[in-house]
């Protein structure tokens, strides 16, 4: 069995803004359905992960614990 995912590093934000930026340079359509498809699993798989670090009760802005 598997524990929570880890939440991202800033490496691993960074990397998925730089693919974000690259994806109009190539263009959607050269990117391909594929392309674009892992790119919006692995930003929605990131985001959740951010989430994940939170609590229900935290709100934008909260101090860091």
């Amino acid at each position: 069995m598997t524990g929570p995912a880890a939440p991202p590093d800033a490496a691993e934000i960074s990397a998925l803004i730089a693919r974000m930026r690259r994806l109009p340079d190539a263009g959607v359509r050269q990117a391909g359905r594929a392309g674009l498809a892992a790119f919006q699993n692995a930003r929605k798989d990131l985001l959740a992960r951010i989430q994940a670090g939170h609590g229900p009760d935290d709100q934008p802005g909260d101090p860091v614990d």
